[in-house]
């Protein structure tokens, strides 16, 4: 009874011990993306260029885009006619001009009224800059204090226009494009190389290689590899792939390093998932006749696929996340353009986040928190992907 009672005492102490850091750590990271989320969005005062004028939410939506509709709105309410309107609007190289300098947002909230379109320049004066939480504390004193020509936005700075502008050296005109297409060319490329690589390299150390030296040498190299910190990886890639090969900081040479980088994860995963599939399966295979090459691709691979699939899924999403590397190789950290091949300069999410956060001005702390808040959803994303995977396809044996 008293060794039962002991037994009992120890594994509750146990469990407090694992459950009160654990408490602790999720209240901390729930605590910071509470206050990651609203920072994404920011109480303005703000002294526009423009006309000033705010629109409502249906005055200016349009099924076929807001865009226009708007930008109509606005040069209306600064009194140009309507040829001028449609020289703007219909012009391509107006149009691009007039986009450069401007950016159509809906407001959460303005001059005390909800959901309100506004056309916002890259020329408006930023008279003050609050939090969400202690803006809406003092929303009632902010409005009361507004000056003639001044005007209180509530600015969600993760919109539709933020998917959609360029990188700029202005907050209100920073957007996330050229980065979100960056990292998109580099992961495609990434998947590319590393997926038959590393799924080629499983299915031959544990199918076809022979149990010797190098077999086993090779796989203690493997191991050791899938746990060198990144930066190693981007010295490599800046060595062999952007100077020996000459390729400079490219798309190609980030996904060539990258690569590298996820292989070893892609190939333990991938082993484990074909370890894991019963030998007499095999077996029955050879016993109906199929070959060793019919046997691996179309009896263990597909038993294993769950395996696979969620290694390739994990080291996607870690790849998408490294910024060390991609800092080595020398990736932009300003792309004005977009990346329009594998031989193109580029940037990506860590890299355009790096210095959002590292930029003087206030509102980059707000673009930054926009940036992260994409990145973390593409991470869960991801995740949730491996997981939902991982549950739907495991098969017991």
């Amino acid at each position: 009874m008293r060794a039962a009672r002991a037994r009992r005492v120890r594994g509750g102490l146990f469990h407090a011990v694992v459950a009160v850091p654990t408490f602790l750590a999720l209240a901390l990271l729930a605590a910071l993306l509470f206050e990651l989320l609203t920072d994404t969005v920011s109480w303005q005062v703000v002294e526009p260029r423009g006309s000033g004028e705010s629109f409502s939410f249906f005055e200016g939506f349009s099924l076929t885009g807001s865009w226009e509709k708007v930008v109509r709105l606005e040069l209306t309410a600064q009194g140009n006619d309507q040829a001028e309107i449609d020289s703007v609007v219909r012009d391509p190289d107006e149009r691009r001009k007039f986009a450069a300098r401007n950016r159509v947002e809906l407001m959460l909230w303005a001059d005390g009224k909800p959901l309100r379109w506004v056309v916002t320049g890259s020329r408006d004066g930023l008279v003050e800059d609050h939090g969400l939480l202690s803006g809406w504390q003092r929303r009632g004193e902010l409005l009361a204090g507004l000056q003639p020509g001044q005007h209180l936005y509530l600015n969600p700075w993760l919109d539709i226009a933020f998917f959609a502008k360029s990188a700029s050296r202005t907050p209100l005109m920073a957007g996330l494009a050229p980065a979100l297409l960056g990292s998109i060319w580099v992961i495609g490329l990434v998947i590319i190389i590393a997926v038959p690589v590393g799924v080629g390299a499983a299915v031959y150390l544990e199918e076809y290689a022979a149990d010797n030296v190098f077999t086993r040498v090779l796989e203690v190299n493997l191991r050791n590899l899938a746990g060198v910190p990144s930066i190693v990886y981007g010295i490599l890639g800046l060595t062999v792939f952007v100077r020996l090969m000459g390729l400079g900081p490219v798309v190609l040479a980030a996904a060539l390093t990258l690569s590298l980088l996820v292989v070893p994860v892609v190939v333990i995963a991938s082993r484990e998932g074909i370890r894991s599939v019963p030998g007499s399966m095999r077996q029955a295979a050879y016993g109906l006749g199929a070959t060793k090459s019919q046997v691996v691709f179309h009896v263990v691979l597909p038993a294993a696929l769950s395996s696979v699939v969620t290694g390739v899924i994990l080291a996607v999403a870690r790849a998408l996340g490294e910024t060390a590397p991609l800092l080595v190789i020398g990736a932009a950290v300003f792309v004005p353009g977009l990346p329009n091949g594998p031989l193109a300069q580029y940037t990506a999410l860590p890299i355009q986040i790096y210095t959002w956060v590292g930029e003087n001005e206030r509102e980059f702390a707000h673009v930054a928190s926009a940036g992260i808040v994409v990145l973390l959803g593409v991470l869960g994303a991801l995740y949730g992907a491996a997981f939902w995977l991982r549950r739907k396809y495991e098969r017991r044996w």
